[in-house]
């Protein structure tokens, strides 16, 4: 039986939860709302945008489904309209939904699918009595009948139109308008441009010849060999490159759907994979796929899918998922989840038994190892397409890509023991017998991008280091912290103090003297660890601390943002200095929009558009550097410093990325004597990591021979540092250690290079 202070916390988790679903519920109504005024308006692809945005907080949506389901039917874009409207009959169970969805597999010239749905409708109806739904179910009846025989005389529903028509329209317009909640007016038929091409003139009259001809030629419009890509009108916000559109046409037409993408890093190999996705939705040929990411990866993942492609992904994290995991990933028609959930024993079974359209891969390279839990349980999963991503697919032997592919394509490069004799040399496993043969059997499976041969050319990254002298009361209360955490980090006695708890205080001495008090208040709370003599030195901490006054750093940031011209993100990991900083901001009239993980999401929307649209800088916390893109900002300053690289890169990444035009400046703040003046010392003036491609440091720290994490690398480096005066020594050796692991890396590029050379890429 749980204690009652295990029972307080599962109320109190229970509570937020039940307070996040309301607040989604209401914001996905909200977005709702939204859209039915674009609707009215006749803006139906801003109508679309909002409806996706409500179905991602809320998929259970109806009225979203519905008239998402209508824009789609009315642009012509029936592979995405049929998976609507068939979420909305398993939402609601209306019938007249399947009516729909057999009309527009009519449409897509698939009888098989088209009969199964309009027998499910005439069999839901069978004792429905109203005229309109006899007069549908006698048009069912004859498609019925038509799809199961050789063409006949009887004449076939017509083509689709939205369901927003007048109810007096007669029925026999098309499928069938479900009545609406709030019946906003009827839209004028604004075409999204999904389909181009001109409607010719037999398409709503003509005689069953001419009914056959309209059908063939759809057929052949959503074929067309895969040349036109059909997707590329409705993405938001994605610059198709010229080398990412061959991309998808060669993984369509040449690979099949089966395909390792293998770009540089920094080329967008998340872009190609989603158009993939988006061009297999649309024509139909998908209706079921899987994501599988690192965990940190996700949520980037799920917002790509909503903001720039237009579809709905759901994750593992929902009261659906919470009261029924199994029936969860049989339902779900798009699931973006991490590889660390889906490997768990309580999942990968249930995941393995669904049949999934397209399964896509992130950070493939995670799969090299044939006996990790990670490869089994993709080499488990039933998929007709499947796509894996890496920049890297041989790291240390040639037994790895054999791995990668035997997942793409079985069988391709026969048994291991045939691949060893035919492509590898015993003494040297990563140097390939039959070079130019291996690459052959590649050329069915792989495509690998290269900056040199896409053109793609990123703008300047220009970073310096701000080293600002502290105050003696700066210098004290450093000095304080960083003896009373040197003192206790050791510690092994039973009751010794919490790591995390003196890893947070030392960070935070480092950003600013409110997150520092905000740090020490929290400790002086502890029962748990604080002892008497603990309790004295935190008080003397929280003195000093309380009589710094103006921090130098934040005197040094106010005199560069009221100078700089352009628009520059503030970043710092923690809320009390995010505080600071607003106060900061207002003192030297600074105009500025705030961004913290703890907004709700239409907040976090509207204080991005402040600042693309008002605003010189915005304030935010760490979350700012996840999953947005802020291309029309200039300038990144790190107030403090992750101790993570790849968080500073991923901040950097925000701004500096594909698409941006002008050279982006790095200013990573510091005060001098601290940790964050060593790391930089180490990543700015030895290893040049801001001069890196992105996604270099990541493959850098891969290679570095140490299975601690970085933070707690740089932690140990400064407590024993401190203990024996050795500070510049200890992280001078940091910084070798990262060079070696630096040639590893290159030397990784060049094997890759000698392996793939210039045969892969489109």
């Amino acid at each position: 039986m749980p204690s009652r202070e295990e029972h307080r916390k599962q109320v109190l988790k229970q509570r937020r939860a039940e307070e996040q679903r309301s607040s989604d519920l209401r914001e996905a109504n909200l977005f709702y709302g939204d859209a039915h005024n674009a609707h009215r308006q006749g803006d139906l692809p801003a109508a679309a945008r909002f409806l996706q945005k409500a179905l991602h907080l809320n998929p259970d949506h109806e009225k979203a489904l519905l008239l998402l389901a209508g824009i789609h039917t009315e642009a012509g874009h029936m592979g995405e309209a049929i998976g609507y409207w068939q979420r909305l009959y398993k939402v609601s169970g209306n019938p007249f939904a399947l009516y729909n969805v057999g009309v527009l597999y009519r449409d897509l010239e698939q009888p098989e699918n088209a009969v199964k749905a309009l027998s499910e409708f005439l069999e839901e109806t069978k004792s429905a009595s109203s005229p309109k739904v006899k007069r549908l179910r006698e048009l069912a009846q004859t498609q019925v009948a038509v799809s199961r025989m050789k063409p006949a005389a009887p004449q076939p529903p017509p083509a689709a139109v939205p369901p927003s028509a007048e109810a007096a329209s007669p029925p026999t317009a098309g499928p069938a308008a479900v009545p609406q909640a709030e019946n906003p007016p009827a839209a004028p038929r604004v075409g999204l441009r999904f389909l181009p091409a001109p409607t010719p003139a037999f398409e709503s009259r003509g005689s069953l010849a001419d009914y056959f001809l309209r059908r063939r030629w759809i057929a052949l419009r959503l074929e067309q060999n895969f040349e036109d890509l059909l997707c590329l009108p409705s993405l938001e916000g994605v610059d198709a490159y010229v080398y990412q559109q061959e991309t998808v046409r060669k993984v369509l037409r040449q690979f099949k759907g089966r395909a390792l993408l293998a770009d540089e890093v920094g080329l967008g190999k998340t872009i190609e994979a989603c158009m993939v996705l988006k061009e297999y939705w649309m024509r139909g040929l998908v209706r079921k796929a899987l994501v599988l990411t690192p965990p940190s990866l996700v949520s980037q993942w799920k917002g790509e899918l909503v903001e720039k492609f237009g579809l709905a992904p759901v994750s593992p994290d929902t009261p659906a998922f919470r009261q029924d995991p199994a029936q969860f990933w049989k339902d779900e028609a798009l699931v973006v989840a991490s590889i660390a959930m889906g490997r768990m024993e309580a999942h990968a079974p249930h995941i393995a038994v669904v049949s999934w359209d397209m399964v896509i891969v992130d950070e493939a390279h995670n799969l090299k190892n044939r006996t990790s839990a990670n490869w089994r349980l993709v080499d488990s999963l039933q998929k007709k397409f499947i796509l894996m991503l890496t920049a890297t697919p041989v790291e240390n032997n040639l037994v790895e890509l054999y791995n990668l592919i035997t997942l793409l394509k079985p069988g391709l490069l026969a048994t291991e023991a045939d691949f060893r004799k035919t492509y590898m040399t015993a003494a040297k496993p990563k140097t390939p017998r039959n070079a130019s043969q291996l690459r052959a059997m590649l050329g069915e499976v792989m495509i690998r991008n290269t900056r040199a041969a896409a053109d793609v050319q990123l703008p300047h990254r220009i970073a310096a280091t701000v080293t600002v002298p502290p105050s003696e009361a700066e210098a004290e209360v450093y000095r304080m912290v960083s003896k009373f955490v040197g003192e206790r980090y050791r510690q092994t006695h039973a009751n010794r103090t919490p790591g995390m708890v003196l890893d947070l205080m030392q960070r935070q001495a480092g950003s600013s003297p409110m997150a520092l008090r905000h740090s020490v208040a929290r400790a002086l709370g502890e029962k748990t660890w604080v002892r008497a003599g603990d309790r004295q030195e935190l008080e003397a901490i929280l003195e000093v601390a309380a009589g710094v006054g103006e921090s130098g750093k934040a005197a040094r940031l106010g005199h560069m943002l009221a100078t700089h011209g352009g628009k520059a993100v503030v970043f710092t990991e923690f809320l009390p200095t995010l505080d600071y900083l607003r106060r900061v901001c207002e003192a030297g009239g600074i105009s500025y929009a705030l961004f913290s993980g703890d907004m709700a999401r239409a907040e976090k929307d509207a204080a991005i558009a402040r600042f693309r649209d008002h605003s010189r800088a915005l304030l935010s916390t760490g979350a700012g550097g996840e999953g947005r893109n802020l291309q029309f900002a200039d300038t990144v300053i790190n107030f403090d410093l992750p101790w993570n690289p790849m968080r500073i890169e991923q901040r950097v990444g925000r701004v500096h990325r594909i698409g941006q035009t002008r050279d982006v400046f790095v200013f990573n703040f510091c005060q001098e004597g601290t940790v964050e003046e060593q790391l930089l010392r180490v990543l700015h003036d030895k290893i040049n990591m801001f001069e890196l491609v992105v996604g270099e440091m990541d493959a850098i720290l891969g290679s570095l021979d140490d299975s601690r994490d970085f933070a707690e690398i740089v932690m140990d480096l400064w407590i024993s540092g401190q203990e024996s005066g050795q500070v510049d020594r200890n992280f001078e050796e940091l910084a070798r250690r990262l060079l070696e692991a630096k040639k590893v890396h290159v030397a990784v590029q060049e094997l890759d290079e000698s392996l793939f050379a210039h045969d892969f890429e489109v």
